[in-house]
């Protein structure tokens, strides 16, 4: 009975169990019915086969005595009952009938008539009649936990085609607006830029002013839809890394240059602290140099004038996450060869309730100073997202008041896919 059947087929056995056990002519499962107006008979065996399907009142029926009272019973003589409902063509003589409960609700009855032995049916009979209809609850709750599982996994089905598709049209939306928004900043930008070397004739102070601002707004917007694209490209899988053998001294100090103008207009002091060895890291460099860049600006934009940045490099050896051999296996942690990179400043630091907030999409620290600063939070989140491509990972320290420091961690062999996965890397030579 608690085989994987289907639930009408488990009524069928039910009421044919119960005829058979209780040595009656005939046996039934009904359910109530019509907001409990009626009780339905889904199943029937012996006499009451041909009942199957037919409703009985409530309010006029020994079902129905039951189903409102709750509770068992049993007859001696149906058609002499008042309670009983007549069939016409049917000879109703000794009865036991008991209620089916489900989540403390009684949701219908099991019944035996006609003992062959025209003897009356006891309390023994009604236990076992329990125990069967204890089975009939059981196939019903399965089914209705199976249908609710069907259900939802047809609309998780349904769900998951939306999000593709909302994914797709993102994605085919973002590659068209990258092309419309970047083609006229790109002639604002290189037309801004042409006029400030005055090679097509002298421009005063308060043009050049103004030009200035228009090219350093025009590089900032730029740079915002650049990233708001890479956010895109890493959420719908199409982001790939071109991973080479990459000199991480260079990358560093290719990003400390980058970032130069940055704390020069702020007279900040950038120190480099580095080993006398090489370092060498299996990387996409550009994504690298974009984490070290994210950083260091992060850090000269919280940082006050005349502050301190220090940026560390130093090879070690580090526990990074290793995706599992097989699909669903959650990550585990292996002791890699890495190099463990950190950007520290003497800025205005981060409060302990703002730190989960960090690397959040279009998140910045709830502090006066971090209102002020420009930014939507797109660089840390970025980051976070490349260096986990790479297999490695970020995080931060801080004390409110004091500074706050950033640290990421990369695997010096590059990132490790578990074997037969869709690879989101690209080696080159």
């Amino acid at each position: 009975l608690l085989s994987s059947k289907p639930v009408e087929a488990v009524f069928e056995e039910v009421a044919s169990a119960a005829a058979e056990l209780l040595e009656a002519e005939a046996g039934a499962v009904s359910l109530v019915v019509e907001e409990g107006r009626f009780v339905r008979v889904v199943a029937g065996a012996g006499d009451f086969l041909p009942l199957v399907g037919q409703l009985v009142p409530v309010d006029s029926s020994l079902l129905g005595w039951v189903v409102s009272h709750e509770e068992p019973l049993t007859s001696s003589n149906m058609d002499a009952d008042p309670r009983s409902f007549p069939i016409e063509g049917l000879r109703l003589n000794t009865a036991a009938i008991i209620p089916l409960r489900s989540a403390g609700l009684v949701i219908g009855t099991l019944s035996v008539c006609n003992r062959r032995d025209a003897s009356a049916f006891g309390p023994y009979d009604l236990q076992l009649l329990q125990t069967l209809g204890d089975q009939v609850v059981v196939a019903i709750d399965r089914a209705h936990v199976l249908d609710e599982s069907r259900r939802n996994e047809q609309a998780l089905a349904a769900k998951n085609r939306e999000l593709q598709r909302a994914t797709e049209l993102k994605s085919q939306f973002l590659a068209n607006m990258s092309h419309e928004l970047r083609t006229p900043l790109n002639a604002i930008n290189g037309f801004s830029d042409l006029i400030l070397t005055e090679e097509l004739g002298p421009i005063n102070e308060t043009q050049r002013e103004f030009l200035e601002s228009v090219l350093r707004n025009g590089r900032h917007l730029l740079g915002l839809i650049n990233s708001i694209l890479d956010l895109a490209k890493i959420e719908a899988g199409r982001m790939t890394l071109n991973l080479t053998s990459t000199d991480f001294r260079a990358a560093i100090n290719g990003a400390v240059t980058d970032t130069a103008p940055l704390r020069s207009a702020k007279r900040q002091d950038v120190n480099v602290v580095m080993e006398p060895t090489p370092i060498t890291v299996l990387a996409d460099a550009t994504r690298v140099r974009q984490v070290l860049f994210n950083l260091l600006s992060n850090a000269s934009k919280f940082t006050p004038d005349e502050g301190q940045i220090t940026l560390s490099a130093i090879a070690t050896r580090a526990p990074l996450p290793v995706p599992g051999e097989r699909a669903g296996e959650t990550s585990r942690l292996v002791a890699r060869e890495a190099v463990w990179v950190s950007v520290s400043d003497t800025g205005i630091g981060i409060k302990a309730e703002d730190m989960p907030k960090l690397f959040n999409e279009f998140s910045q620290v709830d502090s006066s100073a971090s209102r002020q600063a420009q930014g939507t939070g797109l660089g840390l989140a970025l980051s976070k997202k490349f260096v986990e491509m790479h297999g490695g990972t970020i995080g931060a320290e801080s004390v409110y008041g004091k500074g706050a420091s950033f640290w990421f961690i990369l695997p010096v062999e590059g990132p490790l896919r578990r074997p037969g996965a869709a690879a989101d890397l690209r080696p080159t030579a």
